[in-house]
């Protein structure tokens, strides 16, 4: 099954760190079983969704393997920007983490604290993800508002 995420607000650069975060980690896209790239990557949502950044809203379409993988980026990228917090703002071992948080959000530049209101809205992200993904999966063939609880299955 496949779904179609509609990002609004600041939600299409919060889904764009958390891709770069996943894709900075080495491996993320590899497949576990056979270490070759997997079918189910986040590389071409990625440059999908940069393509749509500058826009009021972008939609997202993902497969179930994708979703997940998603979704665990967006933890991970908490996690990451709460230690670039605690940290001071001291540069992030993830390649190009730390320059695109600070070009998509940049008041982390001037205030590390920043990092955590950022981290906060990941975590009301990762929220409302989780419901429209269930809520899309339940019932695929009904339509869904518009909003932040927007994925529709395909």
């Amino acid at each position: 099954m496949t779904f179609a995420l509609k990002l609004t607000h600041d939600e299409p650069r919060l889904v764009y760190l958390a891709l770069v975060y996943h894709l900075g980690r080495p491996g993320s896209e590899l497949d576990a079983a056979t270490r070759m790239p997997s079918e189910h990557g986040l590389r071409a949502v990625k440059v999908a969704l940069g393509r749509e950044l500058a826009g009021d809203s972008a939609i997202v379409d993902l497969d179930e393997l994708q979703a997940e993988k998603l979704l665990s980026a967006i933890y991970g990228c908490v996690t990451e920007l709460r230690v670039h917090h605690m940290r001071s703002g001291a540069p992030s071992t993830v390649a190009r983490f730390t320059e695109t948080a600070a070009s998509l959000f940049p008041g982390i530049n001037a205030d590390p604290e920043e990092a955590l209101v950022v981290s906060e809205a990941m975590v009301m992200l990762h929220r409302r993800m989780v419901r429209a993904l269930r809520s899309a999966t339940e019932s695929p063939s009904s339509p869904h508002a518009d909003g932040a609880d927007t994925a529709q299955a395909k």
